[in-house]
């Protein structure tokens, strides 16, 4: 389900990707971020039912600048390094569909950058 962005083969995905800045959450929002970098990790659009079906209760609560802290799938959403570090104990506790692939790429979003962006389609 999930791929490296070396992979992707035209536009139709959802992407997690790392969030390199350490900003306000406004300019996180706006600035943070450019589509299609190198250590992103993709979930084609064909697989969103089921991608949905096994991660977005752990997706639910993000950050933003409104202080809504709705999920947007169809924009841009920022988790914190703790809210990250959450996300990624719940995913290993419950080892939803391909648990693997984005529990690593979660661990070195803990220890290396400042948790992540999902930014829809």
């Amino acid at each position: 389900m999930f791929i490296p962005c070396s992979e992707k083969r035209g536009s139709a995905y959802f992407e997690f990707q790392y969030c390199k800045k350490e900003w306000n959450i406004k300019k996180l929002l706006r600035k943070g971020y450019s589509f299609w970098d190198k250590e992103s990790l993709l979930v084609h659009i064909d697989n969103d039912k089921t991608f949905f079906d096994n991660y977005l209760d752990y997706l639910k609560a993000p950050e933003s600048y409104r202080g809504a802290e709705e999920f947007d799938c169809c924009g841009v959403n920022y988790y914190t390094k703790e809210q990250t570090l959450k996300i990624l104990e719940k995913i290993k506790v419950d080892q939803p569909k391909d648990f693997e692939v984005l529990a690593e790429w979660l661990e070195k979003a803990v220890a290396e950058y400042n948790g992540f962006y999902f930014l829809g389609i």
